[in-house]
């Protein structure tokens, strides 16, 4: 096979894939937005373009922004899975493995527990204390993982290993304060783990937006280095890259992006490990187009998943994160078994 054609192939192939996940993205856009308390209504389609009518301001304040909500948490969760596995060269990286989540589950019940009553009073701090509070548990272990893989030469597996260390004691630490506080505030803590699309509102979106796209630009330049650590360090040295303070940087990045999504929706597991897998399987390793479309296929994921979660059960509605649990560890289990070698 020539050069050229291999070339044409590949590019059909990130084309084709690319162009499936838009449609099934609008797809699963337009199943939300014409799904609610009375079902699928499919003759609600015409009057999603009549604005001003009741299902209009329905829409543009309930439906639509949970939609876009799911998007952007989905493709910050695929971003951050990606650029995990990619500089770890592991391919279980994932938030959850690296103990990012469980640092926001912290934090969340920190806030709903010890500081709730005691910031009531100001409008602003009592409105966000739990998304701030998880925000700061999560770049707090990452930065706790950086330093002890500094202390350690910044190994992939010394970080793993770090992440799984700090995972189980923040995950300890919430145990310890839903055990002790009242009932009220131990079902809050659980609730807030099950992850809840529902709180999207558009300042949160455009606040989703801007980090996502700053992480975007920051991975995608990067992409070349992505694919020299494939090698190994001692590969991607030889190449030009700072392997130590690129794999800092990387985590850092990923890490916001799991802790922006997280502080406001809650726990979401599986998008970040699964949605890099899947698109690997179609078009291969290479960064420069599996970073942005594995972004695209957890928002599509998530997006999904949540409709799921609103249809599976009805008229009743499935918390997003239980659903993504259950879809997501068949689903690579599946992957592992009948797809192939997970690169």
């Amino acid at each position: 096979m020539s050069v050229r054609k291999a070339y044409r192939q590949r590019a059909f192939k990130r084309s084709l894939t690319a162009f499936f996940l838009v449609v099934l993205g609008f797809v699963f856009l337009w199943l939300n937005l014409i799904s609610g308390s009375n079902g699928v209504m499919l003759s609600d389609t015409f009057k999603l373009f009549e604005w001003g009518n009741q299902l209009g301001m329905i829409v543009e304040a309930i439906r639509l922004p949970r939609a876009l909500g799911a998007i952007l948490v989905g493709m910050l969760l695929g971003l951050s899975g990606v650029a995990m596995q990619g500089v770890l060269r592991n391919p279980l990286a994932s938030p959850f493995t690296l103990g990012i989540s469980q640092a926001a589950s912290f934090g969340a019940s920190f806030a709903i527990i010890m500081l709730e009553p005691t910031i009531a009073t100001h409008p602003f701090i009592s409105k966000f204390s739990v998304a701030l509070s998880a925000f700061g548990t999560s770049m707090l272990c990452a930065i706790c993982i950086i330093w002890i893989g500094k202390k350690v030469g910044m190994s992939p597996t010394s970080l793993i290993l770090a992440g799984v260390g700090l995972g189980s004691l923040f995950h300890s630490g919430t145990m310890f304060l839903q055990y002790f506080t009242t009932e009220i505030n131990a079902a809050a803590t659980l609730f807030w783990t099950f992850g809840d699309l529902s709180k999207a509102t558009y300042p949160i979106l455009w606040f989703l937006l801007v980090t996502f796209c700053l992480a975007l630009g920051v991975l995608w330049t990067a992409h070349w280095k992505f694919d020299a650590l494939g090698f190994g360090d001692e590969s991607a040295f030889n190449k030009g890259v700072n392997v130590k303070n690129f794999r800092i940087l990387m985590l850092l990045f990923s890490s916001l992006c799991t802790a922006v999504a997280v502080a406001f929706f809650g726990m979401i597991g599986f998008i970040g490990l699964v949605a890099p897998h899947l698109v690997r399987l179609a078009i291969g390793s290479s960064h420069s187009a599996l970073i942005p479309l594995s972004a695209l296929s957890g928002g599509v994921l998530l997006l999904g998943a949540d409709w799921c979660a609103r249809m599976l059960l009805y008229p009743s509605s499935l918390p997003v994160g239980i659903l993504t649990s259950f879809i997501g560890a068949p689903m690579l289990l599946y992957l592992l078994v009948f797809g192939g070698k997970i690169k």
